[in-house]
């Protein structure tokens, strides 16, 4: 009894022994196969090898790797090869990871999970990355093409004419977000799109809008011609005789603009010895010792356009500075000039 007993036991162990060494062998056979239920980047791997693996999910991800990024700021564009920028995935580390997460535990209860069908339950994310350094000096070149100052507006007013030079707006790439955005779309799963070049615009200090609007009327004089010419729109429209400052009483040459208008103004007599017993007063506007006929037109420091009753002054030097006028030319020319009208003497 106790010998039979023995011998049971004896054949128990060898068919044990016999199971596990089975089971050895079956384990030892798939050593180099991926356990099921393994995801690589949401590709399934179980039952691959590591190499079918690789292959698989470099197959997989190939066009995400060697897609173009392309940018656009307004009718421009880029387009970013990846390989210029050292886009790659860490495929070789998720099957090995794949491969440690397949060999957990031991030969049997690796062995018992084959044969039960059982499963890993193990998703492993795919990992881009790239070049920082190149992806800056993508961004760098970008801004190369792109960066520009705001330009202001110009003008060159003359006896000849307005000539306005436009305004253009500046661009500044906004480097930081430029490489974010980059960054993204070289990683991104999705299917790229163009990424529109984070800007700012740059608005000029003057623009050409403000500068037609300031010169939409324009007063020039020639002193030595002894003609006044009016621009409006920068067009020539009507050009007048005038009579200027009388040597010793020099009309002052410079850029000015109308400052003040008047009809039939008080004339305030300057405080002058040339103005002998008028000095100081104030004489009304229909005094006939008023020589301000009609119409003023103030630019600088007491000096102005008026209007005068000794016509044979015009195209002659005879003033005390201001610039002379028939009455009839200076009425005309007051309706046509607004306030704050440039005013260039030559």
């Amino acid at each position: 009894m106790r010998k039979a007993l023995v011998i049971s036991l004896l054949a128990v162990a060898v068919l044990a022994g016999s199971a596990a060494a089975a089971l050895h062998r079956y384990d030892a056979s798939r050593a180099d196969q991926l356990a099921e239920g393994i995801t690589l980047a949401g590709v399934d791997v179980g039952g691959m090898t590591a190499s079918e693996a690789r292959a698989t999910v470099g197959r997989e991800i190939a066009h995400r790797l060697e897609r173009p990024l392309a940018l656009r700021y307004g009718d421009r564009r880029f387009t970013i090869d990846p390989a210029l920028v050292d886009v790659r995935a860490n495929v070789d580390e998720l099957v090995r990871a794949a491969e440690a997460k397949s060999r957990e535990g031991n030969f049997l209860t690796r062995s018992f999970r084959r044969l039960a069908g059982g499963e890993v339950d193990s998703d492993l994310e795919l990992e881009i990355v790239y070049s920082k350094r190149a992806v800056a000096r993508v961004v760098t070149g970008i801004r190369r093409e792109l960066d520009r100052p705001a330009r202001d507006a110009t003008v060159s007013a003359s006896f000849s004419g307005v000539s306005i030079g436009p305004s253009q707006e500046g661009v500044a790439v906004r480097t930081g977000a430029l490489r974010k955005a980059i960054g993204s779309g070289l990683v991104s799963a999705e299917t790229r799109r163009a990424i529109v070049v984070p800007a700012r615009v740059l608005k000029p200090k003057t623009t050409t809008k403000e500068l037609t609007r300031q010169y939409s009327h324009f007063v020039a004089i020639s002193r030595s011609l002894r003609k006044l010419r009016l621009y409006v729109d920068t067009k020539l429209v009507k050009t007048y005789s005038v009579g200027i400052g009388a040597l010793g009483f020099e009309t002052r040459a410079g850029l000015y603009e109308i400052e003040s208008k008047a009809a039939n103004p008080a004339w305030y007599v300057p405080d002058k010895a040339w103005a002998g017993d008028l000095a100081g007063k104030i004489i009304p506007g229909n005094d006939p010792d008023n020589p301000i006929k009609a119409r003023w037109m103030g630019f600088w420091n007491g000096a102005g356009i008026h209007g005068t009753a000794d016509e044979a002054s015009i195209g002659t030097a005879a003033s005390h500075g201001c610039i002379r006028m028939t009455v009839r030319d200076v009425i005309d020319l007051y309706d046509r000039v607004p306030l704050h009208t440039p005013l260039s003497i030559a």
